[in-house]
């Protein structure tokens, strides 16, 4: 049922895939033609940590927060029968839309430009699911005792930074706090495997991180209250 609510719902689309595919077509480095393997991994690792975390901001935190303050968190538990049902299923089916908006964007960018190849399709795919962690810690901004247009003009304005933040801070193990950065160098490790791409990363923080992200992700949905706390 959630499935088909997101795919009828055009302006996620617009958020997460239509601005990083109008950026990525309309400001491509001159050089994108003759990009060595790693230089080009890296480009396309940068809108694919953007498309998945926007997705999860927008798509699981967010909605939670928009449902329990509309009062219609304990109707889906109803029928779901338990909290931890429903947002899994949330969760799911930002996953489902998060592997199509990858998957076009990949699709589309790397033939325009030239350097289309399959290890760049299985690539987001695989840091997609590698990036359930950070879906579950993404419900922790639920737990901020603010309302939704609050939190979703907090949570937008804080994203930007720390996304460019992640393309230029250096390799510190609190940078990790970062969930652009540490998904970044997870994605640079996954296009290493799959692309054979010459880029450094560090796995051993990276898998730390991404422990520490499914903690706080569980201790939210342990603490998730079906009724707004400001709104009554």
């Amino acid at each position: 049922m959630y499935i088909k609510i997101v795919m009828t719902d055009k302006i996620p689309f617009v958020l997460t895939m239509g601005i990083p595919l109008g950026i990525a077509l309309l400001y491509s480095p001159p050089n994108i033609g003759s990009m060595t393997v790693a230089e080009y991994a890296t480009y396309l690792s940068y809108f694919w940590v953007y498309i998945i975390l926007a997705t999860y901001l927008n798509g699981i935190a967010l909605e939670l927060a928009r449902m329990r303050e509309h009062g219609l968190m304990k109707t889906y538990i109803m029928i779901s029968g338990n909290k931890y049902t429903y947002i899994l299923a949330i969760l799911f089916a930002q996953l489902i839309f998060a592997a199509i908006s990858l998957s076009l964007f990949t699709i589309i960018v790397t033939f325009i430009h030239g350097q289309f190849a399959f290890s760049y399709l299985v690539a987001p795919l695989l840091l997609l699911l590698g990036s359930i962690p950070f879906a579950l810690g993404s419900i922790v901004l639920t737990l901020l005792p603010v309302k939704v247009i609050s939190l979703m003009k907090f949570a937008n304005l804080l994203a930007y930074p720390l996304f460019f933040l992640a393309i230029k801070q250096p390799d510190v193990w609190f940078g990790y706090a970062n969930p652009f950065y540490a998904l970044l160098q997870l994605s640079l490790a996954i296009v290493h495997t799959v692309a054979q791409a010459d880029v450094s990363f560090n796995l051993v923080m990276t898998l730390f991180a991404l422990v520490g992200y499914v903690f706080v992700g569980l201790f939210a949905m342990n603490r998730f209250n079906l009724v707004s706390s400001v709104i009554r």
